[in-house]
C-alpha cells in the first residue's frame, strides 16, 4: 500500500511539472551587456567562470554561434565523471537574447530535450540576466536545473565583478 502511495505522489508531481514545465532565474550583474554576452559565448572566458572544483568544471567547449550552429561543453564533476551538454541554437541576438537547447548525459537517465533563452538587459547599474528553462517532464530534473542555473550566474558574476 506505501509503494502505491509513493506512486502516486511521483506521478502527481510529474503530472504538477507538466503544468509548470519552466524555470526562471535571475540576477543582476555589475557589467555591460555586451560583457557579459562575451562571457557566456566566447569559448575561452566560458570555461573561465562556468563551473568549480566543488561541484564540475568544464573543460571544453565549442561553439558555432549562429541560429542553427551547435554547441557543447564537456567537462568532469567533482568525482571525476565525466559529462557532457549539447544543443543548438535557436537565437542570437547580441548583446540582448541567446537560445538555445539543451541536452546532457549526467544523472544516468536520458532527459527529453529542453530549452534555454538567456536575455540581457541594461540597468543603471550594468545588466540584468534572466535565464528562462522550458520543457521539463520531470520534477527532480526541473529542481536541479533551477538550483544548476542559480550557481552558474553566481558564477558569472563572480568572474564579470572580480
Amino acid at each position: 500500500m506505501n509503494n502505491t502511495v509513493q506512486t502516486n505522489d511521483t506521478m502527481q508531481a510529474n503530472n504538477a511539472v507538466l503544468m509548470n514545465d519552466t524555470i526562471i532565474v535571475e540576477i543582476d550583474i555589475e557589467a555591460p551587456p555586451e560583457r557579459v554576452f562575451e562571457a557566456w559565448t566566447d569559448p575561452q572566458q566560458r570555461l573561465e567562470w562556468w563551473g568549480d572544483d566543488a561541484a564540475y568544471r568544464g573543460t571544453k567547449f565549442e561553439s558555432d554561434l549562429r541560429v542553427g550552429g551547435r554547441w557543447s561543453t564537456e567537462g568532469k564533476g567533482k568525482t571525476g565523471q565525466p559529462f557532457s551538454v549539447h544543443g543548438k541554437y535557436t537565437r542570437v541576438d547580441p548583446p540582448k537574447a541567446l537560445a538555445f537547447t539543451w541536452n546532457h548525459d549526467w544523472g544516468g537517465k536520458t532527459m527529453p530535450e529542453t530549452h534555454v533563452l538567456i536575455e540581457l538587459t541594461p540597468t543603471s547599474s550594468g545588466t540584468h540576466v534572466s535565464v528562462t528553462h522550458s520543457g521539463f517532464t520531470d520534477v527532480g530534473e526541473r529542481d536541479d536545473h533551477n538550483n544548476g542555473w542559480k550557481r552558474v550566474l553566481g558564477w558569472l558574476r563572480g568572474y564579470l565583478q572580480r
